[in-house]
């Protein structure tokens, strides 16, 4: 391992530590549904997450040039080709990046691009499973934060107290903690019922925000995870008795509703979202005024249309990725990013690594959130996205001395087959 590794290391970990400020400090001062604009700054956390994301830009430049040919061809050209797309059809709001500089870093900035590039840092395996430490470690943190969070609210009345309360790092939780709740380190009962607990209270935040997709994934995970664990017979047992369990915490929530207020408010809030369905609609608003001239050009990043439940006008965003990013760079450009996703879950898993795995479902989980079947996701420099892009880096590098979580002798090389 050359110094250089180590300083790129480290250099990744002060960028991430400064976004894990951000996300921190923009979740206690959350304020409200729709904003007007993500990329304004809003304190001095935005600089510190601006900076941290120059940071991950440089080295997502650099890890590019030097590991490139530890990835298939493929990968590279799309994350190329990605970068020049964007780049032309940012040109023409180059004005635009020169007064706001964070407008470089937003869904439809050049910046968030480059930075898909920190998938070629896992040719490093090594430091690699540190930086996946780093995430794990970030989850637990996260989950108090949320629990806080909660206790100082108190009774929750609407959906938006829960949001501003806690909305970023539940989509974090739902997006990272699966790969650990998946993985094979549960090697005892009690370790196997802390990551079940977990998953629920993973659960209780997502229900909490009110989001029926994320409350669908959950229970995807949950079947996945019940599926490997009842290979084993020692394991059905446990799970019996963990089953009694949940059963009757419900049944004492149940009986006792009236005495939990803050579960009596979530339950009313949930209920009044069941039968809410704003995503249809709005895309049959975005596309009546699709201009269907621009399919190849795209109208840039500053384009706007109108939705009628945005009372201000000049809407920017879309619940489906997909479509919004052939809106803004032309379809061209979304047809290289599906393919960029679609690659890793059709590579071969020589190795039969289970971290592999878990990214893979991680991944198609994501690429059916960016079709609408998720809320608060897109293309970003959120926390939760860089790990994404660590995963795609996971499941598609070529060569391997060691597995992600237990590694191998340095001596021992295993050329992955194509």
């Amino acid at each position: 391992m050359s110094g250089t590794t180590r300083v790129i290391y480290y250099i990744i970990v002060a960028a991430l530590f400064g976004n894990i400020i951000f996300t921190v400090m923009s979740q206690i001062n959350m304020k409200g549904g729709l904003t007007d604009s993500v990329t304004a700054v809003t304190g001095w956390y935005s600089q510190v997450e601006f900076l941290s994301n120059v940071l991950l830009s440089l080295v997502s430049i650099y890890c590019c040039i030097i590991y490139r040919r530890s990835f298939p061809r493929i990968i590279t050209m799309c994350y190329l080709i990605l970068l020049l797309l964007v780049a032309i059809g940012s040109f023409s709001a180059i004005g635009y990046f020169t007064k706001t500089p964070s407008f470089f870093y937003s869904p439809k900035g050049l910046g968030t691009w480059i930075n898909f590039g920190l998938l070629y840092f896992t040719a490093e395996e090594e430091y690699t499973a540190k930086l996946i430490k780093l995430f794990r470690v970030l989850v637990y943190a996260f989950i108090i934060f949320n629990l806080g969070q909660l206790a100082m609210l108190g009774t929750i009345s609407n959906r938006d107290d829960a949001l501003n309360a806690i909305r970023d790092t539940t989509v974090y939780l739902i997006w990272v903690y699966p790969f650990f709740f998946l993985d094979g380190s549960d090697k005892t009962n009690w370790a196997k019922i802390i990551k079940y607990c977990i998953l629920l209270l993973v659960a209780f935040f997502v229900f909490a925000i009110a989001s029926r997709s994320y409350l669908l994934y959950i229970a995807i995970f949950f079947l996945i995870k019940l599926k490997r664990d009842l290979k084993e017979a020692k394991n059905a047992i446990l799970i019996v008795v963990m089953s009694g369990m949940l059963l009757l915490a419900g049944y004492f929530a149940v009986a006792n509703l009236s005495r939990l207020n803050t579960v009596k408010g979530l339950l009313n809030v949930f209920a009044g979202r069941i039968d809410d369905d704003t995503r249809s609609s709005q895309l049959k608003e975005f596309l009546d005024q699709y201009n269907y001239d621009k399919l190849f050009t795209g109208v840039g990043p500053t384009g706007t249309w109108n939705w009628s439940i945005y009372p201000k006008g000049g809407y920017e965003w879309l619940d489906n990725q997909y479509m919004l990013l052939t809106w803004w760079f032309g379809l061209q450009t979304c047809l290289v990013y599906i393919l960029f996703l679609l690659y890793p879950l059709f590579r071969k898993n020589s190795t039969r690594s289970i971290e592999i795995s878990n990214a893979k479902i991680l991944i198609f989980l994501w690429i059916l959130a960016c079709g609408g079947f998720a809320i608060y996701v897109t293309f970003s420099t959120k926390l939760f996205y860089y790990f994404i892009t660590l995963l795609i880096g996971i499941a598609t590098l070529n060569v391997r001395r060691k597995t992600l979580l237990s590694f191998e002798p340095a001596h021992t090389v295993r050329p992955r087959r194509n």
